[in-house]
């Protein structure tokens, strides 16, 4: 994750577009954050604390950043999503789109799955 540091931060930017956060007990549990496009806008960002994972939290979160995208007129929601999360995305209802190489030490075969939410059936 430290290597990580500077391609994960948050920048005053990315909260200055559309975004949510969830709170438990008065505590940061997630967030996400939206990059509006004119048709296609991006999940850029989509993260629970894992003290708080199994509970719903996620679900929610994403759910408001669909309805969100979908009010600024959205047709589509992409996600470049990490391999880990894709079950959870397609639980949610995404579809996959594609990948893209993205090894790391350890793992030179690691991709990263691309991912879509059509909104278009929903206006």
């Amino acid at each position: 994750m430290e290597a990580w540091r500077e391609e994960l931060r948050i920048t005053p930017e990315a909260l200055a577009r559309p975004h949510g956060i969830a709170c438990v007990d008065g505590r940061l549990a997630g967030f996400y954050t939206l990059a509006p496009a004119p048709r296609d806008w991006e999940l850029d960002n989509l993260w629970v604390d894992p003290r708080c994972m199994a509970q719903g939290i996620g679900r929610a979160l994403l759910r408001h950043a669909l309805q969100a995208a979908l009010d600024g007129g959205a047709m589509r929601v992409r996600v470049d999503s990490d391999p880990n999360a894709e079950p959870f995305y397609l639980a949610c209802g995404a579809q996959r789109t594609g990948s893209v190489s993205a090894p790391i030490p350890g793992e030179p075969g690691r991709v990263r799955p691309q991912l879509a939410f059509d909104l278009s059936g929903n206006a």
